[in-house]
């Protein structure tokens, strides 16, 4: 019993020292944690491949959101769609500063009153004539006239040319003067008028292209670029044809010409009095190649100016 009683103040002063060493070690160990430097940790997995996630994935994306907030002018030509081109109704806008002023020449009812032939002469001529006839078709020459008007119109406003016409109509009354008048006043960069001829012999025929002789004070100034602008429809009559025609021909007495102040011709498109001619001349394939010619001619030159 005394040595039970002798262990027992040491047993208790060991318990206090195992006691503080395990505090101080605790204490130890708490401080080299919190003085470790930090582990760089890495980043998870999913966090990698979230890049090749929302790529593979705009399916699922709104337009929207695929968008930056503002795009660059490149990117912009890439969504807004194409406005079209403007040379698809090119063909319907007339060019301004190029009016063609073609004349058919006569109507259903002629006007035998006297008219002055030009402003430097007291020559007179009747007003207008109802014209010629064809021989074989017995068409009256100002419905052949305006039938071949009518295809070169259409032919030059297809091309963007502009085109006023003297007459649209047989049931008019305008004299030559007038119709002078009409293209001066339009202000128009050639005139073009349109007939068809006769002549006692049937065997005469073929197209013709006359211009204002240069010989009349009048129409000196315009009679250059008139003479320019029926070489320009010979050839091209020509060569819409495939015939000679009979040439050009410079003319001083015509009232159409001697009141022009603008470039000036008269196409004569055949003779009606050649029976053969005369048939031609209502085929609807030959005018179509009349009025190609004449329109060729014409746009060569308004370009040239």
């Amino acid at each position: 019993m005394k040595v039970t009683k002798n262990r027992k103040p040491w047993m208790a002063f060991m318990s206090v020292v195992v006691w503080m060493v395990c505090v101080l070690v605790a204490v130890g160990c708490t401080s080299q944690v919190l003085d470790r430097p930090a582990i760089p940790q890495e980043s998870p997995i999913v966090s990698k491949e979230t890049p090749i996630v929302s790529k593979e994935t705009p399916a699922v994306t709104s337009s929207a959101t695929m968008q930056p907030v503002a795009e660059s002018p490149a990117a912009e030509s890439k969504t807004k769609p194409t406005a079209e081109p403007a040379a698809s109704k090119t063909a319907a806008i007339p060019k301004q500063g190029r009016l063609v002023m073609l004349d058919p020449g006569h109507q259903r009812h002629g006007n035998n009153a006297p008219e002055s032939v030009g402003p430097d002469t007291r020559e007179t001529k009747p007003k207008v004539s109802s014209g010629t006839v064809g021989v074989r078709t017995k068409k009256p020459e100002y419905v052949l006239n305006l039938e071949v008007s009518q295809l070169i119109k259409d032919e030059l406003v297809r091309r963007g040319i502009e085109v006023a016409m003297t007459r649209e109509s047989h049931e008019v009354d305008i004299s030559n003067k007038q119709r002078a008048d009409m293209a001066n006043e339009a202000g128009a960069a050639l005139a073009v008028r349109i007939h068809a001829d006769g002549d006692s012999s049937p065997k005469t025929k073929g197209f013709s292209v006359l211009y204002p002789s240069a010989s009349s004070a009048a129409v000196k100034p315009i009679s250059a670029e008139s003479h320019e602008a029926a070489s320009f429809i010979l050839k091209h009559l020509k060569s819409a044809t495939d015939t000679a025609g009979r040439g050009l021909s410079a003319r001083s007495d015509l009232s159409g010409f001697n009141w022009s102040k603008v470039p000036v011709v008269l196409v004569e498109l055949g003779f009606m009095t050649n029976p053969e001619e005369d048939e031609l001349m209502s085929e609807a394939e030959y005018q179509k190649k009349l009025a190609l010619g004449i329109a060729d001619g014409i746009e060569q030159f308004l370009k040239s100016r």
